[in-house]
């Protein structure tokens, strides 16, 4: 075979590698590009879900402290930036060292089909992917590196006196911020209705900071932190789901 049309051949096969390597980029980007939106699509919507929670009730998707979300209060912290961060800490005080961990587990204790008293199930592996394609999404999760963040877990509640001072005012505002999403009058929230609820000022108290909440049938409330509510706001929205 003449040496023109060896190179001739070689030229054409490097073109038909390189052309093979550009389909293949293009098919991974569109794949990754699909999981991204479908994560955003699950990261706020509840039909996926087992319980009607899902992450926008607890976590926002976008920079809080750039664009304060005045109208609602959630327990978790947002999850902009959260990406590329060194550990991610769960309700209780577990230090995981993985996104992928930090999904799987809360949505198994929180979003996933019950497993009678002892919790959820792992979420779905495609779930999984989606979300964290979405949260690993240049536009959510700019920083290469970011520092973990620590809520402020309560280990105990204020005391009786404190309990009884709260403002029943003040508390409906906290609760129309912090609470109704969840916990709608007419009970189709993820939540049950809270009108004429029965619990003592202890018990919602606890319930909403997390001690010695047991839950109904494998659900829990998801707890608020004290740097996501304090004290004071929760002496007041305790007043006001006491009186409801």
């Amino acid at each position: 075979m003449r040496p023109v049309v060896i190179c001739l051949m070689m030229v054409l096969g490097a073109g038909l590698l390189l052309r093979g390597e550009e389909i293949g980029f293009a098919q991974s980007f569109s794949s990754s590009r699909t999981d991204m939106q479908s994560g955003r699509r699950l990261f706020r919507s509840d039909d996926w879900t087992a319980t009607k929670l899902t992450c926008f009730h607890c976590h926002a998707d976008f920079n809080e402290k750039k664009n304060p979300d005045n109208r609602r209060i959630r327990p978790g912290h947002s999850l902009f930036n959260s990406a590329n961060r060194s550990e991610w800490q769960t309700w209780d005080g577990q230090v995981l060292r993985s996104l992928e961990a930090a999904i799987a587990t809360c949505a198994e204790r929180w979003l996933t089909e019950r497993d009678g008293s002892k919790g959820g199930n792992p979420p779905e592996k495609h779930h999984l992917r989606q979300l964290v394609a979405y949260l690993e999404w240049e536009d959510l999760s700019p920083e290469r590196k970011t520092k973990a963040l620590k809520p402020v877990w309560a280990k105990e509640i204020p005391g009786d006196r404190l309990l009884k001072a709260g403002d029943e005012g003040l508390g409906m505002g906290i609760y129309r911020r912090a609470c109704v999403y969840c916990h709608q009058e007419d009970g189709s929230g993820p939540g049950p209705s809270l009108i004429r609820n029965g619990y003592s000022r202890h018990q919602i108290a606890r319930k909403i900071r997390g001690i010695d909440n047991l839950g109904l049938r494998g659900l829990v409330m998801p707890p608020f932190p004290k740097d996501r509510l304090s004290d004071r706001q929760l002496i007041n929205v305790v007043a006001y789901v006491y009186m409801m």
